[in-house]
């Protein structure tokens, strides 16, 4: 009768003394799978690289699309952040209360 412990010595003897790979199975299975692999068609045309200050800045950031939202919601940002809201009456009908958050942004300026 088997115990666990002739079990563990003996997957342990097997895990110790593993044989090599057959390099003829390592060569059939990396042929299978470079076979499978998608073949990929080069570009018929290849496009000019675009040269100007704005056009290598639409690439870092990933093409013109992406420049587009991220200066909009620069823009954005700059207007809210820089616009009291006493100046969005025209907004509203001129119905708008305004409510002072920070009536005194001195605090912003003071040490301690």
């Amino acid at each position: 009768m088997m115990r666990d412990k002739d079990l563990d010595d003996l997957l342990a003897l097997a895990a110790a003394n593993r044989p090599p790979p057959d390099p003829d199975l390592l060569d059939r299975v990396l042929a299978d799978a470079l076979e499978a692999q998608p073949k990929v068609a080069a570009p018929a045309v290849q496009m000019p690289r675009p040269n100007g200050l704005l056009a290598r800045l639409s690439l870092a950031f990933g093409g013109g699309a992406v420049l587009a939202g991220v200066t909009s919601t620069l823009l954005l940002g700059l207007a809210v952040g820089y616009a009291r809201p006493g100046t969005l009456d025209y907004l509203t009908g001129g119905r708008a209360e305004v409510v002072e958050l920070f009536p005194d942004t001195d605090f912003l300026m003071t040490e301690g």
